[in-house]
């Protein structure tokens, strides 16, 4: 499972890079298709990350780390919602870019390092 997890991880800040690039250097919105992959793999890595939560709890680890991804993660789509909507300015969309990098980037500092005490 945590394969599964590092591979969908991989593939959505590949999406959320694909996505920006296009924003940002044509104004323009990213093709149908790739806002329904978006949607399919979000769904995935939440439900094996949950998954490998509950493996995690079961065996009494520390897991504030995992909370804190949790967080960035909200916050991830959130900007991302912001920043992809057809809506948005081109500076509404900058501040989202750079909010979804900075959490995405949270994320795989959190992930490479778990901090046992981290509140």
């Amino acid at each position: 499972m945590k394969h599964l997890h590092i591979l969908l991880a991989v593939i959505v800040i590949g999406l959320f890079l694909y996505q920006s690039y296009v924003v940002l250097s044509a104004n323009k919105r990213a093709p149908r298709a790739v806002k329904i992959v978006n949607h399919i793999v979000y769904a995935l890595i939440i439900l094996s990350g949950g998954w490998m939560l509950m493996q995690l709890m079961s065996v009494n680890a520390p897991v504030q780390w995992v909370f804190a991804k949790i967080i960035l993660l909200v916050a991830a789509i959130s900007a991302s919602i912001k920043a992809f909507s057809p809506s948005a300015t081109l500076s509404q969309s900058k501040v989202g870019v750079m909010i979804g990098a900075v959490a995405y980037a949270g994320i795989v500092i959190l992930a490479y390092t778990k901090p046992v005490n981290l509140f």
